[in-house]
């Protein structure tokens, strides 16, 4: 425990005991001898008075109260003269953050909305499960839009996590939630999708795991920028891996098969939604990739603790108290 104003314990200090010192003067001039002057009497006969055990007892019974009321006085005054220097609780915080990053790629094009609605349901619930990971959700169909960028806010996140759902759950309000999708020529432009998620990652901090869950049904429809070769190319030089989720494999046919191995190519894996443990597995192997924590710069937390001042003069006005009543005739 610490003292905010600790001067005040000096101040207070020295002049107490420059009122002690007074006192001990005073005292010592009062026992010099003096003569005897008129005022002065002398009792006959006293000692037979304070032989008495009655005179005994009160005596003791005398300086027992004072005695109590000395120290609680003391205490009462001690207690009120911390309480006013303000003692504080100092402790001292190393916190730690997890460093992985999720990025949701989801591609919004008609077909995808129950499929995206069902990824994001869980990572609705998911996001009260982080602690110090990062999310950001990324929706593409003919062009890419940022709903919101990498972070840890997770009160924010569980909020927006509701508009995307309420959106792909078909809810009209919400139905800006897709703009800034239809920007481009043609649909699912899926290369231009996954570069765009990969490029939402912090370019100079490479030490945080970085995952993309990426959701679409693999119809291209259009010219893309960059086609999914490519795009998984630079998930791999920026080492993003990319877990694949295509709700319409129609067996092995052969954009399904093109895409498996590109996403298992960055370290990833792939999924079929008719798998129902699809979303899950996604899930459990975005978080089962290894995080590291990383040790913030310590933190020095300084809070008021006047506990024990507030007892020590609560006890010193306590005693007081019934030192008083006894003081009664």
């Amino acid at each position: 425990m610490e003292l905010r104003y600790p001067g005040l314990l000096l101040v207070v200090g020295g002049v107490v005991l420059a009122l002690l010192t007074l006192l001990a003067l005073s005292a010592v001039r009062r026992r010099r001898p003096r003569r005897a002057g008129p005022a002065d009497a002398a009792v006959a006969n006293s000692g037979l008075l304070t032989a008495l055990p009655e005179y005994r007892r009160a005596l003791r019974h005398h300086r027992v109260r004072l005695l109590l009321f000395s120290l609680s006085a003391v205490l009462l005054g001690g207690g009120a003269l911390v309480g006013a220097a303000r003692p504080v609780a100092v402790d001292i915080e190393r916190p730690s953050t997890r460093n992985r990053d999720i990025v949701l790629c989801l591609d919004v094009s008609g077909s995808m909305a129950p499929y995206d609605a069902e990824l994001v349901r869980t990572f609705s619930r998911l996001a009260t499960q982080f602690e110090g990971e990062r999310i950001g959700l990324l929706i593409f169909n003919s062009s890419a839009v940022t709903v919101f960028p990498l972070t840890d806010d997770y009160e924010f996140i569980r909020d927006e996590l509701h508009i995307a759902l309420r959106s792909l759950s078909g809810d009209r309000e919400f139905e800006y939630f897709f703009a800034g999708t239809f920007n481009g020529a043609g649909t699912s432009l899926i290369g231009d999708g996954l570069a765009s998620c990969v490029s939402a990652f912090d370019r100079v901090d490479t030490s945080r795991a970085r995952s993309v869950v990426f959701a679409t049904d693999n119809h291209v429809a259009g010219e893309p920028i960059m086609d999914l070769e490519e795009a998984t190319e630079m998930a791999v030089a920026r080492r993003v891996r990319v877990y694949g989720l295509n709700p319409e494999e129609w067996g092995q046919d052969e954009q399904s098969i093109t895409m498996r191995d590109l996403v298992c190519s960055t370290a990833g894996d792939y999924y079929v939604m008719s798998d129902p443990a699809a979303v899950d597995g996604i899930v459990a192997a975005v978080t089962a990739q290894e995080a590291t924590t990383i040790e913030s710069a310590p933190r020095r937390l300084v809070g008021d603790s006047p506990a024990l001042a507030i007892a020590f003069a609560g006890l010193g006005l306590a005693g007081l108290i019934t030192a008083g009543r006894r003081w009664r005739p």
